[in-house]
C-alpha cells in the first residue's frame, strides 16, 4: 500500500468517526423527543435533566455514549442509575449513519435514509415505551 492509497483510507475513517458522531448525537437528541413527547413536555425548549432527581445535566453530562460510561451508568448528582438504553439509542444512531454514508456514499439519499431511520426509531421507541406502560 503506497501513501495515497493510506491516506485515502485515513480520510475515510475520519469521515466515518464525524458520521457517528453526527448520528449518536441526532439519536441522543431523539431519546429525548420519545422521553418527552408522552409526558406532553417541549422538547425544543428547557434543559436536559436526571428524571429521578430533577437536577439539570452540565454539558459534560451530555455527550454522547462517552458521557454514560464515564459516569459509570449513574447521575452524576442523585446517583440514580441511568437505563444503558439511551447509550444504545445512540450507537445505533452513530452505526445507521456511518451504514448510510458507506451503502449511498456521502449524497443527499444517505441523509434521505438517515432522516427516515430517525422517525421509525423514533416511533418505534414510543410503541415499546407505550407497551411497557400498559403491562404495568
Amino acid at each position: 500500500m503506497d501513501w495515497l492509497e493510506a491516506s485515502i483510507i485515513a480520510s475515510r475513517v475520519v469521515i466515518e468517526i464525524i458520521f457517528f458522531a453526527m448520528g449518536a448525537c441526532i439519536y441522543s437528541f431523539l431519546n429525548v423527543v420519545v422521553y418527552r413527547l408522552p409526558r406532553h413536555m417541549q422538547f425544543m425548549e428547557g434543559k436536559s435533566m436526571c428524571p429521578t432527581c430533577k437536577h439539570e445535566l452540565a454539558a459534560k453530562d451530555l455527550i454522547p455514549i462517552f458521557s454514560w460510561i464515564s459516569l459509570k451508568g449513574k447521575c452524576r448528582y442523585c446517583g440514580a442509575p441511568i437505563s444503558v438504553r439511551y447509550t444504545v439509542v445512540e450507537a445505533v444512531g452513530g452505526v445507521l449513519a456511518v451504514v448510510c454514508t458507506l451503502l449511498f456514499g456521502v449524497k443527499p439519499m444517505a441523509a434521505v435514509k438517515f432522516l427516515v431511520s430517525c422517525v421509525v426509531t423514533v416511533g418505534i421507541l414510543l410503541l415499546l415505551d407505550k407497551a411497557k406502560e400498559n403491562s404495568k
